[in-house]
Parts: structure tokens; C-alpha cells; sequence
């Protein structure tokens, strides 16, 4: 009995060990610029990276795709149809600039009705991504961060200068960092800070956006702004990031930078984003501008242009917990085999008669 007691309370442990152990994977979605599970359309713009899209590809126009980079087995994998209109080309390159076509795959119907489609292959295929494990890995993703704090932090909310300040005061173990922004700071605050004296300059940094009030964007285009007591909707609007010495006229901060929306299922964009976006749930409309990012969401629909700029995910600080190694759960089993021979090698002591 005390030996299944403590071999629960040791396996608990090193569960615990594990579980804590977990860092941000991407999944699925890590090597492609845009990930998005139902439509994406567009009528101009491009993506400079791969793109995955469960439901149809829709382009009334000229788009281009992996301009940049192309890291996934096809640059353009579409789960549904492809339908290109109006005029203008669809191009599919390779990463290498125009000098090189990339591969389309397709799982439904292509149709091009105006203009054309460059690539160098187009093919009917089954997806290679599992867009329904995908989504949920991410929702799952999602869920953690929104839920994650980070202790120890300092918020200094200027409203006469307009800036927000996070100030971490302590190095984390993971090298993450999140902080809360909601659509009240935005309509409150240009600029929003991070001060990054006491942690590392490798740090990710993590904004977990909402609107808990249901409040529409200020001073903004009426296409951009949620309706009143709207919760579940977000316009994302032209606020500058910092964090230390880089801002968003720096791409480089974007690297750096996640930007969470978690429960929010409309997700408007008006101005320039410099970091990844994880909004797996949200319908994303786009106006213009640019996306430094990946970006993942539920569906797209804009001519907002999106940069490669892949998220630089940290291993972790010196301080990190590891998960336990394979070498360690073998050493414990010696040592549970130790624990029961003593247990069980007891001979009960017998008081002998003078």
C-alpha cells in the first residue's frame, strides 16, 4: 500500500515536471506565414510566405503568394476551391523572389474565369494539413496564454501622455511574457510599452487583446468598429508598440510579438501589425496596411499585405523546468524496486521468551 503511495506521488510529480515543461508550439501552423481553417479572399496585396487554407481560395483580382519564403511542402495548400476572378494573376512562387513558381494543391474545384494563375504546379490532392487538429491545438493555445500571467509586473497608465507601460520586474522561466491590453486601452493610449531592462532582450512578448466592455474603436473608419456591447469583436487599431529599444518602425520587434485574441470571433485590422496574430476563432477583415507576422484565424477576408516575419519562439531562460528525461524515469524504477525489497523483506519481529 505505501509503496503504490509513493509510487503515485512520484509519477504525479514528474507529470507535474512535464506538464510545466510545455512551451508555445505553433503546430501545425509553425512554417506557414498565414493559417487560416475556412476561407481566405482577397482581391490584391499578397503574402510573402506559405499559406494553408481549409476552405476555399477565393482572389477577385491579382494576389501573389511566397514571394519570400516558402518553407511548406506546397506554397498554397487549399483544402476547398480555388476560384480566381476579375483581373490581375494569381502567383505562387517558390521563396525565391518571381525568378522561381511554387506548387498549388487543391482538394475541391479550380475555376479561373479572368486574368491568370502562375505556378509551376496545380494539383487535386488530398490536404496535407489536418486543419480540424490544427484549430484546436491552437484554440488550446489560445485558452493557456489568455489564462497565463506573468508575476511581478508594473503598469504605469499615463493618460496625459497616452502611453501604457508593462514593467516586468522578474525573469520568467519559460523567457514569456504576457500582458492585457483591451479595446479601452487602445481608444486610450498611443502607445503601448513594454520595459524590458530586467529581462532578456530575447523575450517573447505576448498581448492578450480584449474588449470585456464591448466598447467600438475611437476616431475610426465605421467599417473598423464593432457595434456597441459587442464582446466578442476587436478592431485592431493604429496604436505603436514598443518594446525596450525596438518599436514598430522596427520589423525586428515583430519577431518578438504575439499578439493573442482569444474569444474574440471578429477581428477588424486598420493599420499597420507588427507581430504574429493568434485569433483562431475570428472572422479577420482587413482594410490595409501591413502584417509583420504569422498570422492564424478562423477565416480571411482584405487586402492587407502580410510579411514574413516568423515568431522567434524562446527555448527558455537558464531557470527553465525541463521535463524529465527519459535517463531519470529509468533511474526511478531501481529505486521503487529498492523501496519494495525493503518493504517486503521485513520479517516481522517476534518477542522471544526469557
Amino acid at each position: 500500500m505505501k509503496l503504490a503511495v509513493v509510487f503515485s506521488l512520484v509519477m504525479a510529480s514528474l507529470c507535474s515536471m512535464a506538464s510545466q515543461a510545455g512551451g508555445i508550439s505553433l503546430g501545425q501552423a509553425a512554417n506557414y506565414n498565414v493559417f487560416v481553417k475556412e476561407n481566405f479572399s482577397a482581391s490584391s496585396s499578397d503574402t510573402e510566405g506559405a499559406a494553408a487554407i481549409g476552405g476555399n481560395l477565393l482572389v477577385n483580382g491579382g494576389y501573389d503568394f511566397g514571394y519570400v519564403n516558402s518553407s511548406a511542402p506546397a506554397t498554397v495548400t487549399v483544402g476547398g476551391n480555388v476560384v480566381k476572378s476579375g483581373y490581375g494573376h494569381l502567383n505562387v512562387y517558390d521563396g525565391a523572389g518571381n525568378s522561381k513558381l511554387g506548387d498549388l494543391v487543391y482538394g475541391g474545384s479550380y475555376s479561373v474565369s479572368n486574368g491568370g494563375v502562375g505556378t509551376a504546379s496545380t494539383t487535386k490532392a488530398p490536404s496535407s494539413v489536418d486543419f480540424n487538429s490544427a484549430f484546436t491545438h491552437l484554440n488550446k493555445l489560445s485558452d493557456e496564454l489568455a489564462a497565463k500571467t506573468t508575476p511581478a509586473v508594473g503598469v504605469n497608465r499615463n493618460i496625459q501622455d497616452g502611453v501604457l507601460v508593462f514593467t516586468p520586474a522578474k525573469v520568467t522561466a519559460d523567457n514569456v511574457y504576457v500582458f492585457n491590453v483591451t479595446q479601452d486601452d487602445l481608444n486610450q493610449f498611443h502607445t503601448v510599452r513594454v520595459d524590458n531592462a530586467n529581462i532578456s532582450k530575447d523575450a517573447l512578448i505576448v498581448f492578450n487583446m480584449s474588449n470585456p466592455n464591448g466598447s467600438q474603436a475611437k476616431n475610426w473608419t465605421p467599417q473598423a468598429k464593432c457595434a456597441v456591447g459587442q464582446k466578442d469583436c476587436m478592431s485592431m487599431t493604429q496604436v505603436r508598440y514598443e518594446v525596450g529599444d525596438l518599436n514598430s518602425n522596427s520589423p525586428a520587434i515583430a519577431n518578438h510579438v504575439l499578439f493573442n485574441f482569444n474569444g474574440i470571433n471578429d477581428l477588424r485590422i486598420s493599420s499597420s501589425v507588427y507581430g504574429s496574430i493568434l485569433a483562431p476563432k475570428a472572422a479577420v477583415s482587413t482594410e490595409w496596411g501591413v502584417i509583420w507576422g504569422q498570422v492564424m484565424a478562423k477565416s480571411w477576408s482584405g487586402n492587407q499585405q502580410v510579411n514574413w516575419s516568423p515568431l522567434d519562439i524562446p527555448p527558455g531562460g537558464n531557470t527553465s523546468v525541463s521535463a524529465p528525461a527519459p535517463t531519470a524515469l529509468l533511474l526511478l524504477l531501481p529505486a521503487l524496486f529498492w523501496f519494495r525489497r525493503r518493504a517486503t523483506g521485513r520479517l516481522p519481529q517476534v518477542a522471544m521468551a526469557s
